[in-house]
């Protein structure tokens, strides 16, 4: 079996490069999931509330801190360039990390006001960390994409779930239950996970060359990223992230069940894509005209059949699962878990090939679905008459309805491009940048 699977590795370096990554980020859920069943009896659901509010703050400013210049490191020809970019993406992570915590400390007595909490107010001044450390270690690992090092970003991954999730339970143990015990549990991974990748990035650091574009060119030839990829990369973030602080300006518990069914779901979304992504990406940005309608295509149908086995069980076994895992507090998580199902199942599909707009120049085309994407569930939470656990339910099937509209986008945008690239110049037309 392992001689088989050295075989065929070997042949496709693709699927060589996936399993890497796979087998990171499957580490990494499994710590995730076994920590889970602890740190969900020994924090609140109120507690898990407040943590799912600081970190859909600080995940809102993490997508924008960049301004999307980490994927831009995918891009240039030559690594001196790359290495260019990444200098401006590190200097803007620092600058919106700490324009987070200057907001949060401002802004006080707003949040103390809205979600009724002073303690989760106080705490939001170290999102700024976070939002730096977050946001840099994405950096760092797009450059270890560029350069094909797939294990480093797996081995990476795995120490960053081990530290955060340790440092989670043993505070928890230690008898530090409230959100800060989640919030500096959190950071020792993070704070792990930059400094390791850091230590391996050295050449970061060393001088770039004279002849060099310049970090004005270089935003300049490649400004559609923060001009147009980040608005949709905002957008889209808004709206996952809207969903849980609207929910959190109800109830705190409530949003504590929610989101623990939402990270739940997340670990067969994430294990697959996590790997599939950024292999997907690397190979996307170097595709030739006239195959990547084919690749899209495979990618989108591979998704769909992955994801109907894992998915179909969470329907059935969800209500009870969580409290059997999870403890009789987390009565509520199995039925949002069941109504997010159809929602997450497309996500599996479709996420692997969202960067299919950047390839092709098309991210107009994902800023107007971005926005329409974000603005439905946003509105149907807010004015629905309906219970919360029905709400979600419709919220589901609208959403998976949505991606699935994005998917037939995606094979439009790819055949497109291959039409175009042959009337260019046929096979040998360079691959577009984002500029």
């Amino acid at each position: 079996m392992r001689a088989a699977i050295e075989k065929l590795t070997t042949k496709y370096p693709t699927l060589r490069n996936i399993t890497v990554l796979f087998s990171g980020a499957a580490g990494a859920q499994a710590v995730v999931m076994a920590v889970s069943v602890f740190t969900a009896r020994i924090f609140s659901p109120e507690v898990f509330g407040q943590f799912a509010i600081y970190g859909s703050l600080t995940a809102i400013a993490v997508t924008v801190a960049s301004l999307r210049m980490d994927m831009t490191i995918m891009l240039p020809e030559d690594d001196d360039s790359a290495r260019r970019i990444a200098k401006v993406a590190t200097i803007s992570n620092i600058v919106v990390g700490g324009l987070f915590s200057v907001v949060a400390v401002v802004g006080h007595e707003f949040i103390t006001a809205y979600y009724g909490d002073e303690e989760l107010a106080s705490w939001l001044a170290m999102g700024g960390v976070t939002v730096f450390l977050v946001a840099q270690v994405s950096v760092l690992q797009y450059w270890f994409n560029r350069r094909s090092d797939y294990p480093t970003i797996a081995l990476n991954r795995l120490q960053q779930q081990i530290g955060s999730a340790g440092g989670q339970l043993t505070l928890g143990a230690l008898g530090l239950r409230s959100v800060a015990g989640l919030i500096f549990g959190t950071l020792a991974g993070q704070a792990f996970a930059f400094f390791n990748l850091r230590r391996k990035s050295k050449e970061l650091l060393a001088p770039i060359p004279e002849g060099t574009p310049s970090a004005a060119e270089l935003l300049s030839t490649y400004r559609r990223m923060p001009l147009l990829n980040l608005p949709t990369a905002l957008v889209d973030s808004v709206r996952t992230n809207g969903i849980t602080l609207l929910i959190g300006s109800v109830a705190l518990g409530a949003v504590g069940q929610f989101n623990l069914a939402w990270r739940i779901l997340q670990v067969p979304v994430s294990l697959i894509n996590s790997a599939v992504s950024q292999v997907f990406f690397q190979k996307l940005a170097r595709v030739k005209p006239g195959e990547m309608y084919p690749l899209v295509r495979i990618t989108i149908i591979r998704g769909l059949l992955l994801s109907v086995v894992p998915f179909g069980l969470i329907y059935l076994l969800a209500p009870w699962m969580f409290t059997f895992v999870f403890g009789e507090q987390w009565d509520q998580a199995g039925g949002f878990a069941r109504a997010l199902t159809p929602w997450l199942m497309f996500q599996l599909a479709s996420s692997p090939v969202s960067t299919v707009f950047v390839v092709t120049e098309t991210q107009h085309w994902m800023l107007i679905f971005s926005i329409v994407f974000c603005a439905v569930p946003l509105s149907l939470l807010y004015f629905s008459p309906l219970p919360l656990l029905t709400t979600v339910y419709w919220l589901g099937g609208v959403m998976a309805a949505m991606l699935a509209l994005m998917l037939v986008m995606s094979l439009f945008a790819a055949r497109r491009y291959d039409r175009r690239s042959r009337t260019l110049g046929g096979s040998d037309a360079p691959v577009p940048d984002a500029g």
